[in-house]
């Protein structure tokens, strides 16, 4: 008997303009057992590293094990509350699968703009997140006017790139920042992403594209 194991990727989640989420699972016949590594593809399959993301985990499986449970619950071999969860899990994942919501929409491409990845902050390893903050560091030595990236979101800007920039330093200040002050941060980045929504125009940029 032959038994195909290995390493595949699956579970894409928070698809966006190319860019989107996976996991890389151990598995037998193509089955996923458990994760081992995680990537953000930016293009043509190509990206880099992250933490684990447990959407993404829990798309891989909820995708693959979801149908299983679900004929296994027709044929009577599991129970019917059972084979509800896993019908409701996998809509739920693939649902998942692009950004949605203008919000989320517009938090990912200022990701974008400020990072050069539309990678949430929280999933970035923390070399890859340490390089982009001191490149933001100092783009906004050059571009703050003397005002500080929570200033720029009480009093709101024009310029994008200021816009950007203020927001990536937000939400990667708000890892490292106690519980409050992490939410007064991503609180303060939501209001910069509220102020862009009509003046987005996306380029390569950010520190992750250098």
């Amino acid at each position: 008997m032959i038994v195909i194991w290995g390493t595949r990727t699956a579970g894409k989640t928070d698809q966006r303009e190319g860019q989107y989420a996976l996991t890389r699972f151990a598995h037998v016949y193509w089955i996923p057992l458990f994760p081992v590594s995680a990537m953000w593809v930016t293009r043509d399959g190509v990206g880099h590293q992250t933490k684990m993301s447990g959407k993404s985990v829990v798309a891989g499986y909820a995708r693959t094990w979801g149908p299983i449970f679900t004929a296994a619950g027709i044929c009577g071999l599991v129970s019917l509350p059972v084979a509800i969860v896993a019908v409701s899990l996998t809509a739920l994942a693939w649902a998942w699968k692009d950004v949605s919501g203008e919000s989320a929409k517009r938090k990912s491409d200022l990701n974008a703009l400020a990072f050069g990845t539309r990678c949430e902050p929280k999933l970035l390893p923390g070399e890859l997140a340490d390089g982009i903050k001191l490149e933001l560091d100092r783009k906004w030595a050059v571009i703050s006017n003397g005002q500080s990236p929570d200033e720029v979101a009480r009093f709101g800007t024009d310029d994008v790139e200021r816009a950007a920039t203020a927001y990536g330093l937000l939400r990667l200040a708000a890892l490292k920042l106690p519980s409050s002050q992490a939410r007064e941060a991503e609180g303060h980045a939501n209001r910069l992403a509220e102020g862009v929504r009509d003046k987005l125009a996306l380029g390569p940029g950010g520190p992750y594209r250098t």
